[in-house]
């Protein structure tokens, strides 16, 4: 006696939920390593940030030192100005100094500039560990959570591996290696189920000759998308 379609519809539902169970397994992996991706990226702009910081800190003890000289100068400028020998040397003097005190008013502003990147460096530096932080604890109990997850999928997955080859033997052995292939190429979608004389997966009609061979039931696959065809009872069994 041939096999019943409600069968060949519990081999397709077991192959259903063994790619489900796969794919869950493969996708938790996938997940780990964008998470760590997220770190290493967020540890890149931190490496970034620490060193414009060293440059930033760099340029604004540069600015220091240089707003210092220009004060020590106009202090220097101010003793001579005070010991100047003649009224022309008196206005050469005093140019200087209010050339130096121009030129001092500039390094101030850009000497607070620094400070103000400094400043604001340090703020995203700050914010970037937050980042990290919440990235690898993200990272850390996802990892967690799928490694624990993973051993009942692993266990699922070879009790559904060995139904699946029990069950294959509902499969004639005349077609068993090309429905094999299928399986290897296509997963669950190997299998289709015929309803109202229709391909269920490319929705092509069948022929008047396929419908009577699958109602008589005959091994079929589909003239169209080359699926194997079955067709489920009226009744289904638990």
């Amino acid at each position: 006696m041939p096999p019943a379609g409600n069968d060949f519809l519990r081999l397709h539902q077991s192959l259903q939920e063994l790619k489900k169970v796969q794919d869950q397994l493969a996708r938790g992996p996938r997940q780990i390593q964008v998470r760590k991706k997220r770190i290493e990226t967020a540890q890149f702009e931190l490496d970034e940030l620490e060193e414009t910081l060293k440059f930033t800190r760099a340029e604004a003890d540069k600015k220091n030192l240089d707003l210092k000289s220009k004060e020590a100068s106009i202090l220097e400028l101010q003793r001579k100005l005070n010991g100047a020998a003649s009224n022309r040397e008196y206005q050469i003097i005093t140019g200087q100094i209010e050339a130096d005190t121009a030129a001092k008013a500039v390094l101030e502003d850009e000497a607070i500039e620094y400070l103000d990147r400094v400043d604001a460096i340090q703020k995203q530096i700050e914010e970037s560990k937050s980042r990290i932080d919440d990235a690898s604890n993200d990272a850390e109990l996802f990892t967690k959570s799928f490694e624990e997850k993973a051993e009942g999928l692993r266990a699922k997955e070879a009790t559904l591996k060995t139904k699946i080859t029990e069950s294959r033997s509902i499969i004639p052995k005349e077609v068993r290696e090309q429905f094999q292939r299928l399986v290897e190429a296509y997963g669950p979608d190997a299998m289709a189920e015929s309803s109202n004389g229709v391909c269920n997966n490319c929705f092509v009609s069948l022929t008047p000759q396929a419908k009577v061979m699958l109602n008589s039931g005959r091994t079929l696959f589909c003239g169209s998308c080359g699926r194997f065809l079955y067709q489920v009872d009226q009744f289904i069994e638990g």
